[in-house]
């Protein structure tokens, strides 16, 4: 239950927003202070969206979503974190405790092969965006690399939710640099709530119909309708998708194909608590190890001893997460352990003290983690970022403009949807 004190829900708003994640937060700030009224309706009973730290399973800290300050340099929130005096962990530069295949140990040839691999890769990737080409990431390989099974897991499941023959390279050239970054001591997600104190939300409230004929909008939800001159829409585009908010007219053909063609890509999270065991890995170091040049790449890939907690947590992205999320829990963990295992050795199971997984691949708010473009359709994130009848206006992390699927992306494209609803008001 957020804890964050809000402000008074106005009877008569200018604009609705939906979701009070970081994309509604900001359209919120940017509509308040052009000095429109607003309301803000959250079907959850917390504020944040995808960036949600809570402590209640380990007694310290956990993202449950995003986890990185990625682009600090140009990120908003890095400014909040340090005027509320969190403490901002560097994970730019953090080091990679790598294995082979077999689970032994990798050398420093092992770790040279690795890097350039790596290299490799993403030069390939740019080279193919820069000509223009909107391929899947998987017909651009160079060869057979070492190493390159783990590094398309890294690039593909890890990064985009989705595998690698489900990356478009024009896309990811049209990508800004995620670095530097940084971990949060206190959680990512509570940094993104200090954005909602004295904003008016409405929680536990679901928005079920937008009727958006005449001059103005109706939002009807499970607590009653709320008329108003015009509405941002900030949720995922796996709700979206789902038919679960009806539209009044319908929503035009071109954005429902938007919506069609930038599907959610999924992360899985298995956090794990040890005894305070450190089992050989560095803090806060990547896990990686090698894994056969298929797809989908069965694998778990691990970041340890984040920000000195006892807890590391697995990543398990794409096809291999959804296939798991439809099993309990117990089973998804049971995987990262026994993925672990192979590395540090049995020894591990003892020092658990427990696990969990994440679950947006089930939670009805969000369908998946964060949005993917299909290859061959480039372009569909500003189509859905386009206003419909200057009345609808969409925001969100698929509309991140360069920084998607970040929560800064999301801010920001907030901001802009807050400045073209204030520009067709003014024009009304």
């Amino acid at each position: 239950m957020s804890q964050v004190k809000f402000a008074p829900i106005p009877t008569n708003p200018d604009v609705v927003v939906i979701g009070a994640g970081s994309a509604g937060l900001g359209a919120a700030r940017r509509l308040i202070k052009k000095g429109k009224t607003v309301v803000v309706i959250e079907a959850t009973d917390r504020v944040g969206g995808r960036a949600w730290t809570q402590s209640d399973s380990f007694g310290v800290p956990v993202d449950m979503g995003a986890s990185w300050m990625s682009g600090a340099d140009k990120n908003p929130y890095a400014k909040v974190a340090r005027q509320n005096g969190f403490t901002l962990v560097e994970h730019t530069h953090a080091g990679t405790d790598l294995f082979r295949r077999d689970g032994s140990r990798a050398n420093a040839q092992d770790h040279a092969d690795y890097a350039d691999s790596f290299a490799a890769m993403e030069q390939s990737m740019k080279n193919a965006g820069k000509a223009g080409r909107d391929v899947a990431a998987s017909e651009v390989t160079p060869g057979d690399l070492p190493w390159m099974g783990a590094i398309q897991s890294w690039l593909g499941p890890m990064d985009y939710g989705v595998d690698f023959d489900e990356i478009s390279t024009l896309d990811d050239w049209h990508s800004k640099s995620d670095q530097p970054s940084y971990f949060v001591r206190e959680g990512l997600g509570a940094v993104v709530a200090t954005k909602a104190k004295g904003l008016p939300i409405k929680l536990n409230t679901t928005v079920t119909h937008i009727d958006w004929r005449g001059h103005g909008v109706r939002i009807e939800t499970t607590a009653g309708t709320i008329a108003a001159k015009a509405c941002i829409i900030t949720v995922s585009t796996g709700v979206l998708a789902s038919g679960k908010i009806r539209f009044t007219p319908a929503l035009p053909n071109t954005k429902t194909e938007a919506v069609h063609n930038l599907p959610m890509g999924l992360l899985v999270k298995v956090p794990m608590l040890f005894d305070g065991v450190r089992l050989g890995l560095g803090e806060n170091n990547w896990v990686t190890y090698d894994v056969p040049n298929q797809t989908p790449a069965r694998a778990c890939y691990f970041i340890a001893w984040s920000c000195g907690h006892d807890y590391l947590f697995g990543n398990i992205g794409g096809q291999l997460g959804w296939e798991l999320s439809r099993e309990p829990s117990d089973v998804t963990v049971d995987f990262a352990m026994e993925e672990l295992v192979r590395l540090v050795g049995s020894d591990a199971r003892k020092h658990l003290v427990k696990g969990f997984r994440t679950d947006w691949a089930n939670e009805q708010t969000t369908l998946g983690s964060y949005a993917a473009v299909r290859p061959g359709n480039t372009g569909v994130r500003e189509v859905l970022e386009a206003p419909v009848g200057n009345r609808l206006f969409f925001a969100g992390e698929a509309m991140g403009d360069g920084y998607s699927a970040l929560i800064s992306g999301a801010y920001r494209s907030g901001k802009r949807a807050a400045r073209k609803v204030c520009k067709a008001l003014q024009s009304s």
